[in-house]
């Protein structure tokens, strides 16, 4: 049957719409105003248990398709025999799947199957059938009231406390993807979920997916699913911690690999692959930069490896026949496919990596790695049976994967000898591009502009950095480049064959009419949407291309005041700049092990990096623009990571505002925290060299641990770190901060003299502080002495209460507070006291008027 392949993956990403349409209806089956007579037929697609049906919500799967038959009509050329009249048409493999295997055709077995390897269950069981009773007519609206608990929350690696124990969840908001709050999850909700509102909204955007293709249906589809159904439980029944959006997904990437497996004879017990991927010498070559357009640099370097990243991807999602359902997770220079387990994928798999390998080191030399590699999964391990879980496979990956960056380029040394050993640099005065300081090589153009020689790579990433600030629009051409676009910015990373184009709306309605006869060779992709909207869709009517949504950080600028770094930080009395960089702690063993086995599904995993990418990609955009984004600069959010630059105080907000917001975004979940960095340097320092020193500040913000032994218990991590002091966000940062502001408040006030400051600083200077002990016994009396006198000449009670304060807590080692406030850490109070008064010193000479 023709396309069968793409029907398969076009019904398994519809299987469960009926769950979204079901919810919307106001009535039941035999009261829905939706349903069709011919659709409330329960027979024709519902299972039995116990004389009764079960799993109702397939009548609206059916029903919806037979909605949209002028959407499909193009797609399905024999309109008929495609949609309705046999299991194999896309009514029946769509809404079948709950049908015992005796009544589905060879196909529909496949989605059913895929259906319990998404969801790790087997839902024709008895106890499933039972299970699905709940939604009988005598309590066939209850589940319109549930909402979706987020995955975050149930994260525990250490798995002190199974989920079940706990009660009082957080629940997502029944909403549209939005670059905001509005999206995270809270409690206390004062209405019912408006699922008929989101529906209306959700029908409104579908009917723009006009093509004649199935690829690029089903890949529009796949966003515009991101976009409704990421808030939506898939199931009510059982514990509602998975999106519709990542159940149908993965529904459809297992739904695939298991017709490529089937197809190629369906031998060995493991039909699939998990393919994982990580970039190596990110940092180095990001920070490679050493002159002029640092800025513009900073941001074109890290952008062109996000979309080198994405035509790494992008090519062997075309070299393994897969789908963008197949990508489980894409960000931050990690990724991961599912494929299926047959020869012809193990044979383009090492063929793909040999070329990818080639091409980096063609582009890049050995500057730029990315280490690929899989391994065998099988329907045991995503079923929870046998002796391996989902998770144990892929820290196993994790292990192979870091172990390919170790042999980098191996299949390319016996070929490439003389690249690799033999000298190839010059020295001497050879010409260096001027913003990297890398020679160029025998016959290499170089570009000359203003008074810099760039190499082509080079330039292409400093106007690509130029260019984003104008950008809300990525094109990707697989092929050749458009010929109508020869002269806007592009870029080819390494050569795999996809072209990049970076745009706007205005330039696009030009070209909109030649975009629409390149069907499956063009992605139309908006970054975020205007103001974190995700509006992706009504671009140009959606028609003959795939079109897409990708979250990325800092792409929103104001175009009239875009401020240099100088004038970001600039300040009549005090000029500095804060380099910031942050992500999550832990990430690895979050991964590995913070699911319970028995509950690691794909579904869950493919939910859990999603959020991070929504949080990092995305949401960090909102962060920036609520917090003076004049004085801030967004060089790369992704991942699970986040590089700004700013000026210092901001840079500091900003790093407060990111852990707050994520705290909430996890639930409070006390497996998640991020630690960070910032280094404080002058205006006009190198910003590479402010890059080192943040990332040195980051080392010692993750290297910090606290223990308390009345609580015997420590805290590792979970740190903000500048001026080359770590706290713990939790019971050191917050303590400082609050003494930082009562000096700062004294100062202002003209109550407390500056000298108090500089005491402090020099009394702890000249204590010999060895792993938090003051190892010269005379800074006590001395400190005593210098604050006593200093209280004397002070009339105010406030300041007097203040050095009162000071003095017992340098001098009691076990006083366990700082400016009065309870804190829990293992540093001296002197240390914190020195480092307050440091801090407010910084505060006071900016503020000063």
């Amino acid at each position: 049957m023709e396309n069968i392949r793409e029907r398969i993956y076009l019904a398994a990403l519809l299987h469960d719409i009926g769950k979204f349409y079901q919810r919307a209806d106001q009535g039941s089956v035999r009261t829905s105003k939706h349903l069709k007579e011919h659709c409330k037929d329960e027979s024709s697609f519902c299972p039995v248990h116990a004389g009764k049906y079960t799993h109702k919500h397939v009548l609206w799967t059916a029903q919806f398709i037979e909605d949209f038959v002028p959407v499909f009509k193009n797609l399905l050329h024999d309109e008929k025999e495609a949609l309705f009249s046999s299991r194999d048409s896309l009514q029946g493999l769509a809404a079948g799947h709950h049908l015992a295997m005796e009544q589905l055709s060879e196909w529909g077995r496949i989605i059913k199957e895929a259906d319990c390897l998404s969801s790790g269950m087997d839902r024709s069981s008895t106890e499933a059938l039972r299970d699905a009773m709940d939604e009988t007519e005598t309590t066939w609206d209850a589940f319109k009231r549930k909402r979706m608990i987020s995955v975050l929350e149930t994260i525990n690696p250490k798995q002190v406390r199974t989920y079940v124990e706990k009660k009082d969840w957080s629940h997502l908001p029944v909403h549209k993807m939005e670059l905001s709050k509005t999206c995270f999850p809270g409690s206390n909700f004062e209405t019912f979920p408006d699922y008929e509102t989101l529906w209306k909204d959700f029908k409104g955007e579908f009917k723009f997916i006009q093509s004649n293709t199935y690829r690029a249906f089903s890949e529009t589809l796949l966003s515009l699913l991101l976009k409704y159904t990421s808030c939506i439980p898939a199931s009510t029944i059982h514990f509602p911690d998975v999106s519709l959006y990542d159940h149908l997904k993965t529904t459809a990437a297992l739904a695939v690999c298991l017709y490529d497996y089937q197809a190629e004879g369906g031998e060995g017990k493991n039909p699939f692959l998990l393919i994982g991927a990580d970039f190596s010498g990110i940092q180095s070559y990001i920070y490679q930069i050493v002159s002029k357009y640092a800025g513009k640099n900073l941001k074109g370097r890290s952008f062109y490896l996000r979309i080198l990243s994405d035509a790494v991807v992008r090519y062997l999602l075309k070299e393994l026949c897969l789908f963008q359902a197949n990508v489980i997770y894409n960000s931050g220079g990690v990724f991961y496919l599912l494929a299926p387990n047959t020869e012809f994928v193990r044979r383009q798999l090492r063929k793909a990596i040999q070329t990818i390998e080639k091409r980096f080191f063609e582009t890049h030399g050995t500057t730029l790695f990315v280490a690929i590699d899989s391994i065998e999964l099988s329907k045991e391990a995503l079923m929870h049976k046998g002796n391996e879980s989902l998770g144990q496979v892929w820290g196993k990956l994790f292990v192979k994967r870091d172990r390919k960056k170790s042999t980098k380029f191996a299949s390319l040394i016996e070929t490439e000898y003389a690249s690799f050993f033999e000298p190839l640099m010059q020295g001497g005065d050879t010409r260096r591009d001027s913003i990297t300081g890398e020679e160029f090589l025998p016959g290499e153009p170089i570009i000359e502009k203003e008074d810099l020689s760039l190499k082509t790579i080079t330039n292409g990433q400093i106007e690509i950095g130029r260019k984003l600030r104008e950008t809300n629009l990525i094109v990707v051409k697989e092929g050749e480049p458009l010929p109508y676009w020869k002269n806007e910015m592009q870029i080819s990373p390494a050569q795999l064959g996809f072209t990049y184009y970076f745009l706007n709306n205005a330039d696009l309605e030009k070209m909109k009419d030649q975009l629409r006869a390149s069907a499956d060779k063009v992605s139309v992709i908006t970054l975020n949407g205007k103001n974190g909207n995700c509006d992706f869709l009504r671009t140009i009517d959606g028609i003959n291309n795939i079109y897409g949504l990708e979250f990325y950080g800092g792409n929103e600028t104001d175009m009239r005041n875009v401020p240099t770094f100088e004038e970001m930080c600039k300040n009549d009395n005090f000029s500095r700049m804060g380099v910031l960089r942050m992500d999550v702690d832990n990430l690895g063993n979050i991964f590995q092990n913070g699911i319970a086995p028995e509950r690691a599904t794909l579904s869950r995993f493919a939910a859990l990096s999603r959020s991070f990418d929504f949080f990092f990609s995305g949401y960090l955009n909102t962060v920036w623009r609520e917090t003076e984004p004049n004085r801030s600069f967004i060089v790369y959010s992704g991942g699970d990571d986040v590089f700004i630059v700013a000026s210092w105080d901001v840079a500091i907000k900003l790093a407060e505002r990111i852990k707050e917001d994520f705290k909430l975004f996890t639930c409070k979940n006390p497996a998640f925290s991020l630690s960070g960095g910032i280094a404080i340097i002058p205006s006009k320092f190198p910003i590479m060299k402010g890059a080192e020193e943040s990332a040195e500040e980051e080392k010692l913000a993750k290297s910090h641990i606290i223990y308390n032994v009345r609580d015997e218990c420590g805290c590792e991590k979970n740190a903000i770190s500048f001026m080359d002091m770590p706290l713990n966000w939790e019971w050191e940062y917050i303590a400082v901060k609050h003494l930082k502001e009562r000096l700062c408040d004294l100062l202002k006030a003209d109550k407390l003299p500056k000298s108090f400051l500089s005491k402090l600083m020099n009394h702890y200077a000249n204590a010999g502080i060895v792993k938090h002990m003051i190892t010269r016994p005379k800074t006590y009396w001395m400190l005593t002495y210098d604050l006593s006198r200093m209280k004397e000449r002070s009339s105010d009670e406030s300041v007097k209460k203040l050095i009162v304060c000071c003095i017992h807590e340098v001098c009691d080692r076990d006083k366990g507070t700082l400016g009065g406030e309870p804190l829990r850490t293992d540093y001296h109070a002197l240390e914190l006291w020195s480092f307050a008064a440091r801090w407010a010193e910084l505060e006071y000479r900016k503020d000063k008027e």
